[in-house]
């Protein structure tokens, strides 16, 4: 147990990179629902098994290193498509949820469109997550590119399909049919690493 408990407690800036409780069990719940449920516990660590097998609370903060481990497993025995597919439903759940008062507000005074979302990634995603920021530029009126930045070493593969999956759902969001591209590696370092997606509608 010792493993378990250490990566339960670990403070904020032992784990550089955090999701909120709803956003773990809304992982399991994708990978269980689509039978993978053997095949991801059999390749992730004993650690990250057991927070699976007790999920946290709805609210409570969980070390980026358990989410690592299942989206990596579950790209290993799924593949990118229904990994950026998690992404999607995961962000579907939450945006229905948890982030829907503050996107009914955004939509209410800036309008509901797929710039303002991406203009205003941080304000959504700091409900959900520690340790990712973003930035986006305008290449036209119906195009632009996100640059998100994650804290931390060793950010997996994974991530960034998940990432594209939750892009690609503020397009469904908005009524607007779009595409968010796959991520593109700017810069990955010791202490962090920065990716690009290009976005239109």
């Amino acid at each position: 147990m010792g493993e378990t408990s250490a990566a339960g407690r670990l403070r904020p800036d032992e784990a550089p990179r955090q999701g909120i409780g709803s956003f773990f069990r809304n992982i399991v719940d994708f990978i269980y629902e689509h039978g993978r449920k053997d095949e991801v516990l059999a390749r992730v660590s004993p650690g990250t098994r057991v927070v699976c097998e007790k999920p946290p609370g709805w609210l409570s903060w969980v070390p980026s290193i358990h989410i690592d481990e299942l989206e990596t497993a579950f790209l290993e025995v799924a593949g990118k498509d229904e990994t950026v597919e998690l992404g999607r439903i995961c962000s579907r759940n939450l945006g229905t949820t948890l982030v829907q008062p503050v996107l009914r507000m955004a939509f209410l005074l800036l309008g509901q469109t797929p710039a303002v979302l991406f203009e205003n990634l941080d304000r959504f995603f700091s409900l959900v997550t520690r340790g990712i920021t973003f930035s986006y530029t305008a290449e036209g009126p119906r195009s632009g590119t996100v640059m998100a930045h994650f804290d931390g070493p060793d950010t997996p593969v994974a991530a960034y399909h998940v990432l594209q999956g939750s892009l690609q759902f503020i397009f469904e969001l908005c009524g607007a049919p779009g595409t968010a591209e796959s991520a593109e590696v700017v810069e990955s370092t010791d202490a962090s690493a920065t990716v690009r997606y290009r976005v239109r509608w």
